[in-house]
C-alpha cells in the first residue's frame, strides 16, 4: 500500500498564556489577522482562534492552554483525506475523526505520543463518505 499524499501544512497548533494578547503579538510582529470565517470556533474565549498571514498561506491555531502545544495539522484534499484515513487503518493506527461543519479531521498521534492532525476543506466531499459523524462529534475510527 503506497502513502497517500499532503496538499501541504493547514495550521500549527500554539498553546498561548493570554489569547488576546498573542493576537495582538502576531498581528503586530508578523502581519497576521484572525480569519472571521472561523473565529465561531472560539465561542469560549480559549480557542482555538485561527490567525493567518497577509498572503493567506499560513495559518495558526490559538489556544489559551499550559505545557506543550498539540502539534502539526497537516492540509489534505478530499481525496487525499480518505486515502489517510485507509492508511491509518490499515496500519492499525487509531485515529479521531472529527467534523468541524466547515472542515473534517483526522487526529492521531505518532509513535512519542505527539498529536497531530490532517484537515481537508473539502466538507461536502468527505461528508458524502462519512455522514454517520455528527457535526461537532469526535468519532473514534480505530480502537
Amino acid at each position: 500500500m503506497s502513502i497517500p499524499k499532503l496538499a501541504g501544512i493547514d495550521h500549527c497548533h500554539l498553546n498561548v498564556d493570554d489569547l488576546a494578547q498573542a493576537v495582538k503579538w502576531y498581528e503586530r510582529v508578523l502581519g497576521f489577522s484572525v480569519v472571521e470565517a472561523l473565529a465561531f470556533w472560539n465561542e469560549d474565549g480559549k480557542g482555538p482562534l485561527t490567525l493567518e498571514d497577509a498572503n493567506a498561506t499560513t495559518r495558526l491555531a490559538l489556544f489559551t492552554a499550559q505545557g506543550r502545544s498539540k502539534g502539526i495539522a497537516f492540509l489534505a484534499t478530499g481525496e487525499q483525506f480518505i486515502a489517510w484515513l485507509e492508511h491509518f487503518e490499515h496500519l492499525n493506527i487509531k485515529t479521531v475523526l472529527a467534523d468541524h461543519g466547515v472542515t473534517f479531521s483526522i487526529y492521531f498521534k505518532d509513535n512519542c505520543g505527539n498529536s497531530h492532525e490532517i484537515t481537508s476543506h473539502d466538507y461536502t466531499q468527505i461528508k458524502t463518505v462519512y455522514p454517520q459523524v455528527l457535526l461537532g462529534s469526535h468519532t473514534a475510527k480505530k480502537s
